[in-house]
């Protein structure tokens, strides 16, 4: 059995966490703090559906007791500055934010627009994305846990770049994304009376999540990747999908296509590869820790199609920090995340 620690968990994210976290099959003991948090407070006080079946309470500061590892759900600059003192008493570390995602501390001021204070952390952290750096994830100290976009794009064309069969500068992924992928922290876009029942573009040519795709496709590549990406904001709450596009490298059918990806992801927990002709949708993975992936192959145009989505709060954020957890920890990858998904 283990003990872990949350910092954050007043975000949608982190209250997703404690959530799944409280019901882990390997956690004895789980401590969770709201740095804003004036007294202890029930944690159903974040997450209504919590009322009634647990006495966990909330806290608004670190006491200092060991623990096995921590989460940070913290806006980007947090752990930067609080990781390392974790770190230097044994303890591990998930981190949600940009802090860790990417491996150059010039790329990292650049797109995130701060200096980072302890750039050894970037060279350190495992990016934690299971299906590409499982074995690395299972020995990190500190974890970086994927952009939720990030996630879906890059598993979603991760099979194609390896396997060669687009050209690599080709690659466009045009995404769309439920209003919980951007926190609590409201602009006038997540209004209720802005976004019900309209669909609008945003960071048209400078998201935050491009860099850590590029770092990523490319590594797989051997070769500098660069990709054109788009994200829209959805009238739902949860979800994310990705339409991806990618120059076919040779002619060849869906069926050779399909064959590429179910082979990637034949033992992989948490992907599922549609069959040939059966589409992607947001209810399918909303409440799990699946990611769905549909391959079309146009060739008229000579374009892989590859749609994918995925739950932006579970895939996209805390159900892959647990997956990310039971590998650093050693539980099956798949305790605590088995549970089906919502549906209406």
């Amino acid at each position: 059995m283990a003990t872990a620690k949350v910092i954050g968990v007043a975000g949608y994210s982190g209250s997703e966490l404690a959530r799944l976290l409280l019901s882990h099959p390997g956690l004895e003991s789980i401590t969770l703090i709201d740095r804003r948090a004036e007294e202890p407070t029930p944690i159903w006080k974040y997450r209504p559906n919590l009322r009634g079946t647990t006495r966990q309470m909330v806290v608004g500061k670190d006491d200092g007791s060991k623990a096995d590892i921590v989460f940070f759900a913290t806006p980007d600059g947090v752990a930067m500055e609080m990781a390392r003192g974790y770190l230097d008493r044994g303890i591990r570390v998930i981190d949600f934010s940009g802090d860790t995602r990417l491996r150059k501390e010039e790329i990292h001021k650049k797109w995130y627009g701060i200096d980072h204070k302890d750039p050894a952390l970037l060279q350190e952290a495992v990016y934690g994305m299971p299906e590409l750096h499982r074995e690395e994830i299972r020995n990190a100290r500190v974890v970086a846990n994927p952009g939720c976009y990030a996630t879906c794009v890059t598993l979603g064309i991760a099979p194609a770049i390896r396997n060669r069969l687009i050209t690599p500068g080709s690659v466009i992924a045009d995404c769309k994304s439920g209003v919980s992928g951007a926190g609590k922290h409201l602009s006038q876009r997540m209004h209720f009376a802005e976004c019900d029942a309209n669909f609008s573009a945003y960071k048209v040519t400078g998201h935050k999540h491009i860099p850590e795709i590029e770092q990523e496709l490319s590594l797989l590549s051997g070769s500098e990747i660069r990709l054109s990406f788009v994200p829209h904001l959805l009238p739902v709450t949860r979800g994310i999908l990705t339409t991806i596009y990618g120059e076919l490298a040779s002619d060849i059918s869906v069926e050779e296509a399909q064959e590429v990806y179910e082979q990637a992801y034949s033992e992989e927990p948490f992907v599922r590869v549609l069959p040939v002709g059966e589409e992607c949708s947001l209810k399918a993975i909303q409440g799990s820790n699946f990611l769905d992936i549909s391959v079309h192959v146009d060739r008229r145009t000579r374009r892989l199609i590859v749609a994918s989505v995925e739950d932006n709060l579970l895939k996209g954020a805390a159900g892959q920090a647990v997956q990310n957890m039971n590998l650093m920890l050693g539980f099956e990858e798949t305790a605590g995340l088995l549970q089906p998904g919502i549906w209406l």
